[in-house]
């Protein structure tokens, strides 16, 4: 996820339903011989596995990818790790997160956002940042008022009735633009016009500062995994239940089972591509399809020297086209390494997938040079993602579409007849889109099989 500024805006929704975070040292089960496969070795699967096998149960984890880790992925390609996928751990006071990277002794590093740099191209320099308060008021009085139309309101019609009610008359369209895209749309990898305007005040969030990973997030995967029996390359084609167990379909191979947790990305849901026997309940069908599956893509580009700020973190910048490259991270600190990232979310995410790697460098590099000028010396190496288009994702993380509220996420978080459950970042209403909340979506449906089988 990117840096998270809903603390600005969950109180307006406080009624929301809400789960306790789940306790780390609930009193153990016996597992009695009892068999489960999880499907899928990201944060959840790996944490529902970890679990269970550490309470006696015998477990198998089916990745379709050949590494374990899902949407934590740290590539090392140029000696330093870069995070393609998560980042930040969103808020470290009581986070599982930050618990898990101090029992495996991976050092985190705070991340100061007020840290950074405003880059207007338009003209208005220095104004941005004393008129968000105003923008985002704005945006709160309207969801105030909006009650239950919140659902099915977008934020951009939010947006648009604060302009008419001349709220932000004084913002130029270039700093709205901004606005919206570092405090709404990189958050929730969403356009604002496919945002209900609920998702502001969606679930909750964790105090203290948040922080990175200077040695990469898959480091707690692979923490998590151990001597976990772990598949790698079984891309899971069916998943079949009677009263008297579960069958999942492997590459034509079937593996038998009591129980089994399904932790795929919602994308992977939404694609229908896992055949499920007998059909999902309707409420859970009707949950898959409300849901919206957001894109998240990150460009880094590593130069021979730095010729930013040293400084700043974080770079904002204000253009014409609000929703390209508007925010930069620098990582030369957390790195030793002289490199910057550049985060775009939604449509224009989509777009930059339509093109090569190569085709994605340049763009950046155009984007810094319309910043730091003309002269700009030429990246080291560049690599990117492209979530959309990977087959195992087919997206990032969840987001609350229009017509879509956290009982979705409930319906998609129940089990099915005993036999399935199912845990990912889709399916906490608490923590959505997070990966403390993916982490305590794979413990809950574990401590949901521990007690069947006790």
């Amino acid at each position: 996820m990117t840096p998270s500024r809903r603390s600005v805006l969950t109180r307006l929704f406080l009624g929301l339903a809400s789960l306790p975070l789940a306790s780390m040292t609930r009193p153990a089960r016996s597992a009695d011989g009892a068999r489960v496969v999880v499907i899928g070795a990201g944060i959840s699967g790996l944490a529902a596995a970890r679990q269970l096998a550490d309470r006696g149960f015998k477990v198998t984890v089916l990745e379709a990818r050949d590494r374990i880790g899902g949407r934590l992925w740290s590539d090392r390609s140029f000696g330093i790790p870069l995070d393609l996928g998560a980042s930040w751990i969103h808020g470290t006071r009581g986070n599982p997160v930050a618990q898990l990277s101090e029992s495996l002794g991976q050092p985190l590093q705070d991340w100061n956002y007020e840290d950074r740099a405003i880059i207007d191209l338009t003209g208005h320099r220095g104004r941005l940042q004393e008129r968000a308060d105003e923008f985002l008021t704005g945006l709160e009085d309207f969801a105030s008022q909006a009650g239950s139309h919140a659902a099915t309101l977008t934020i951009r019609d939010a947006v648009s009735h604060i302009r008419r009610k001349r709220r932000i008359a004084h913002l130029s369209d270039a700093e709205i633009g901004a606005l919206i895209t570092n405090h709404v749309e990189l958050d929730y990898a969403a356009d604002s016009g496919e945002l209900a305007l609920a998702a502001l005040g969606e679930g909750r969030v964790l105090g203290g500062p948040d922080a990175i990973l200077p040695r990469g997030y898959d480091r707690l995967a692979h923490g998590l995994a151990g001597d976990l029996e772990v598949r790698l390359s079984s891309s899971v084609d069916g998943i079949y239940h009677s009263s008297n167990g579960v069958s999942v379909l492997v590459n034509g191979q079937t593996f038998s089972a009591d129980y089994a947790i399904v932790t795929v990305p919602l994308g992977v849901l939404k694609s229908g591509r896992i055949d499920f026997g007998p059909p999902l309940p309707d409420a859970k069908r009707k949950a898959i399809g409300n849901l919206g599956m957001g894109v998240l893509n990150k460009v880094y580009l590593t130069f021979a020297e730095p010729f930013w700020e040293p400084d700043a973190l974080n770079f904002i910048r204000v253009s014409d086209k609000p929703r390209q490259f508007a925010y930069w991270i620098n990582l030369s600190r957390a790195t030793g390494v002289p490199v910057l990232g550049a985060l775009n979310a939604g449509s224009f995410a989509r777009d930059l997938e339509a093109m090569d790697n190569a085709g994605r460098m340049a763009a950046a590099h155009e984007a810094l040079r319309t910043m730091f000028g003309a002269d700009l010396p030429v990246p080291k190496a560049g690599i990117s993602s492209a979530w959309a288009s990977d087959a195992q994702a087919l997206g990032s993380y969840s987001f609350l579409a229009p017509g879509s509220t956290s009982a979705d996420r409930l319906a998609l978080a129940a089990s099915v007849n005993d036999r399935v459950f199912f845990a990912g970042e889709a399916t906490s209403p608490d923590f959505p889109a997070t990966v403390h909340g993916a982490l305590l979506s794979g413990r809950k449906a574990a401590e949901e099989v521990q007690a069947l089988a006790s």
